[in-house]
């Protein structure tokens, strides 16, 4: 099972990194590939330019991914989204 949370600018996947560190990856809303941002991407000072050359766009991703929690949270509905990744068995 993984920690997802679906925005309007793709989805975000809550990672453990071991040693207490977590990140988050997002998927190409493109492709479906998952892979990390920077911090300027994340901020949205830098575009994302994904490998699969269909998706070139810029988004303050960090602030997005916030805000959809914090809207979850104000509904009362859990702030990620607890699934099956797709393709997992």
């Amino acid at each position: 099972m993984s920690q997802i949370v679906t925005t309007q600018f793709g989805r975000f996947r809550h990672v453990s990194l071991g040693d207490d560190k977590t990140a988050w990856l997002w998927e190409c809303p493109k492709c479906e590939q998952w892979g990390g941002l920077s911090d300027a991407q994340w901020s949205g000072a830098v575009s994302v330019a994904c490998d699969c050359n269909r998706y070139h766009e810029t988004h303050n991703f960090g602030a997005e991914l916030v805000a959809v929690m914090q809207a979850r949270v104000l509904t009362g509905d859990p702030p990620i989204d607890t699934e099956a990744m797709k393709g997992e068995t």
